[in-house]
C-alpha cells in the first residue's frame, strides 16, 4: 500500500481497521498519523475513544483490550501504538489473531520507524491491513514538492528563488516547512516568491555554511573551507549530504566556466547552469581557476570520496576533510 491510497480513503471519510505506519521520513509519518486521526475521531478532544499505548510498554494484551472494547458514544475507538518498533516479537506473534478478525468499529493504529519484515506479523499485516511506508525525499524531488505545498497556498515560486531554496534547506521536510511558513509570512498578500524572498529569509545558519563551502573550495580559500566544514559536521550535517552539495557546486561551476568561453550573456548562463544571476560574476572569477583537465579529475575526486564513505568504513568527516584539502591544493 502506498500512502496516496491512505489519503484517498482518508478524504472519502473511510478509516481501515489496520494501519501500520512507518519510515525514516519521521514528518510524513506524524502528518499521516494525524489524518488518521482527524477523521477516526472527529471531536477534537474524545479521550474516551483515544487509547495511546508505547512499544517499549505495552503488552499485546493490554492493545486488544482497547481494541476490543467498544466506542463510548461515537462510531470509532483509535488504538495508537508509538514507538512500535520496540514492541518484543512475542507480544507481536500475540496478535496475530486479531489481524485475521479486526473488530470493525476500532482503527489499530501503529506507529515506528522500521520494520522487519521477515517477521509473521508483517505478512500477515499485509493481506488484511494498510502496512505504508515514508521515505525520505531525494534531493531531485524536493523543488516538486515545494511547488505542491505552495500550488496549496495558491502562491507561486520563481525558478531561481525555487533552485536556491532547494539548495540551502535541502530535503529535510521540518526544515523545509519551517522556510516555507517563515516565508509566507514575510511575502504577506503577495503571490509570488522571487530569489531575492529567498536570499532575505532562508539563507541562515547551516544553510548559509553550505552555500559558503562551494565558494571557499572553488576560491582556493582552504581556511575558510575547513572552517565551514568542521561548523557543519558540529552541527550535524551528513558527510554525504556535503559531499553532494560540492558535486552539484562544481558541476554548475564547470557549465558556468564553459559558457563564460562561450562568450554567453550573464543572464543564459543562469538560466542554462541553473544558478541565481546574482551568484554568476563570483562563479566566472572561480572557473577561471580550473581547466577542462582540472574538472574532470575533481570529479574522479568526488567518486572516489562516494564509494570510500559508502564501502570502505573509513571516517566519513576524515574523508571529506582530505577530500577538500586535495581540492583546494590540486
Amino acid at each position: 500500500m502506498n500512502s496516496d491510497e491512505l489519503f484517498s480513503k482518508l478524504r472519502s471519510n473511510q478509516v481501515p481497521q489496520l494501519i501500520y505506519l512507518y519510515g525514516q521520513e519521521d514528518f510524513l509519518v506524524k502528518r499521516a498519523a494525524r489524518a488518521v486521526r482527524e477523521v477516526a475521531l472527529p471531536t477534537a478532544n474524545d479521550d474516551f475513544n483515544d487509547n495511546q499505548f508505547y512499544g517499549k510498554e505495552a503488552t499485546a494484551a493490554e492493545i486488544l483490550e482497547a481494541a476490543l472494547t467498544y466506542p463510548m458514544f461515537a462510531a470509532k475507538r483509535l488504538v495508537t501504538v508509538k514507538d512500535a518498533q520496540l514492541l518484543p516479537a512475542a507480544e507481536l506473534e500475540k496478535l496475530l489473531t486479531y489481524l485475521q478478525e479486526p473488530a470493525p468499529e476500532t482503527c489499530l493504529l501503529f506507529i515506528a520507524d522500521k520494520i522487519d519484515s521477515r517477521r509473521k506479523f508483517f505478512k500477515h499485516f499485509k493481506k488484511t491491513g494498510m502496512l505504508v511506508e515514508f521515505k525520505p525525499l531525494a534531493e531531485r524531488e524536493v523543488p516538486g514538492y515545494v511547488r505542491g505545498i505552495l500550488n496549496q497556498r495558491d502562491v507561486k515560486i520563481s525558478a531561481d528563488a525555487l533552485e536556491l531554496f532547494s539548495a540551502l534547506v535541502g530535503n529535510n521536510l521540518h526544515e523545509v516547512h519551517a522556510e516555507l511558513d517563515k516565508l509566507s509570512l514575510y511575502i504577506g498578500t503577495a503571490t509570488l516568491i522571487d530569489i531575492k524572498d529567498v536570499h532575505a529569509v532562508v539563507s541562515r545558519g547551516r544553510s548559509e555554511n553550505i552555500f559558503a563551502l562551494g565558494n571557499a573550495v572553488g576560491n582556493g580559500d582552504i581556511g575558510a573551507a575547513l572552517t565551514l566544514i568542521m561548523r557543519l559536521t558540529a552541527a550535524g550535517e551528513a558527510p554525504l549530504k556535503i559531499l553532494f552539495l560540492l558535486v552539484r557546486h562544481f558541476r554548475q561551476l564547470w557549465m558556468v566556466r564553459e559558457l563564460q568561453v562561450q562568450k554567453r550573456p550573464v543572464n543564459e548562463i543562469a538560466k542554462i547552469a541553473g544558478v541565481p544571476p546574482f551568484v554568476v560574476n563570483g562563479m566566472m572569477q572561480q572557473g577561471k581557476r580550473f581547466s577542462r583537465k582540472d574538472f574532470n579529475r575533481i570529479y574522479e575526486l568526488f567518486l572516489e570520496t562516494d564509494l570510500a564513505m559508502k564501502s570502505s568504513g573509513a571516517d566519513a568527516d576524515a574523508l571529506l576533510e582530505g577530500l577538500i584539502l586535495r581540492l583546494v591544493k590540486r
